[in-house]
């Protein structure tokens, strides 16, 4: 019969697999291993062949301790030798049921791959449910972001008092009485606003990296190196004069695009009209200011009480109210308010008194 067709039985009566199942040697181990290789479907029998071989092998009969001891030596001798003479060589385990384990154990590629892969996404499947369970139920603390305070430098120049700054860019600016500028401390790094309130005249350090702005209102002037003045009080025109170099102005609140002045070059804003219109200056007169010099050209009343309260810090009342177009002009060089007003009077035909930092008129 062809080992092929080997059923339990068979195995159990065939010498050569009692021999490789009860005293193996390196012969019938390569046989047999090889035969349960080609033939897998013949595993469960080759067990069971085994089994029964193994227990009709066992006889119950004594041995003689003298006997053991003898044996034991033989196999430690044995053992000593085998060491010494074959110590690079490797062991084969020639023991039958090992052999069955080992063909056993392999599974196909295919199955190592796929429980391999299931493997690796039940360990991805729990890290995430954890993960989410510990923010879940232990959420992180939101890290704070801090902010760094912004830091304003703030000048206000006093009613009779007129102050001269250089900025930390190296900008000069002369603040004219009662005006306020304002600015982020040491400006920002890209660029170099200032906010005014008043008149002040400025010359401005070029930096072509940090523009330079003025804000008044909803007017933004903006140079890189020049010098202009700006004159923004509350209900009356702004003006911007330019000096020298160039500048661009815009009105958020109007319909005009921005408007380039050149050297030479005024600009007015009304604020009761929608537009910027482009005028012409007197660069003296404009200047004036900067040397102890009050001048006035065909200026209305209102426009003149405001220059003198902030020139000499004192608030002047209207006992009656002047004509509507009345205008006056003079120039007056370091004087007092008392020779400034008897200047004034002649063509204004007022009278007026001074009470310490009160002043009133009275129009003929």
């Amino acid at each position: 019969m062809c080992k092929r067709d080997y059923k339990t039985e068979d195995f159990v009566l065939d010498p050569e697999f009692q021999k490789w199942v009860l005293s193996p040697d390196t012969a019938t181990k390569t046989y047999w291993e090889g035969y349960i290789n080609q033939n897998p479907g013949k595993h469960k029998d080759i067990m069971l062949a085994r089994k029964l071989v193994l227990n009709i092998s066992r006889r119950t009969k004594e041995v003689e301790e003298s006997r053991i001891a003898e044996t034991w030596s033989n196999i430690d001798q044995a053992l000593d030798k085998m060491q010494m003479n074959e110590r690079d060589k490797p062991v084969i385990p020639l023991d039958s049921y090992s052999s069955i384990r080992r063909f056993e154990s392999q599974k196909p590629i295919g199955y190592n791959r796929s429980m391999q892969f299931y493997r690796l996404v039940g360990i991805l499947v729990f890290a995430f449910t954890l993960s989410f369970l510990v923010n879940l139920f232990f959420p992180q603390p939101v890290p704070r972001i801090v902010e760094v305070p912004v830091v304003y430098e703030e000048h206000f120049a006093p009613p009779g008092v007129k102050s001269n700054l250089t900025l930390q860019d190296g900008s000069k600016v002369i603040l004219n009485s009662g005006s306020s500028l304002k600015y982020i401390k040491n400006f920002e790094s890209h660029q170099r606003v200032l906010e005014l309130v008043g008149e002040a005249f400025f010359e401005v350090a070029k930096d072509e990296n940090r523009p330079f702005r003025v804000k008044t209102g909803p007017v933004t002037t903006t140079a890189l190196g020049t010098s202009f003045n700006i004159k923004a009080y509350e209900n009356e025109s702004i003006d911007i004069a330019l000096l020298t170099g160039l500048v661009a102005v815009d009105h958020e609140s109007t319909s005009s695009k921005s408007v380039n002045l050149e050297k030479g070059q005024g600009l007015r804003i009304d604020p009761d009209v929608d537009g910027m219109k482009k005028v012409a200056f007197n660069g003296d007169k404009v200047l004036a200011w900067t040397k102890k010099t009050i001048v006035f050209d065909h200026t209305p009343m209102p426009e003149i009480r405001r220059v003198l309260e902030n020139w000499y810090w004192v608030k002047i009342h209207f006992s009656n109210q002047p004509k509507r177009d009345l205008e006056l002009s003079g120039r007056f060089h370091d004087q007092t308010l008392k020779n400034v007003l008897e200047g004034l009077s002649y063509s204004a035909r007022f009278e007026f008194n001074i009470e310490n930092d009160q002043v009133t008129l009275v129009f003929k």
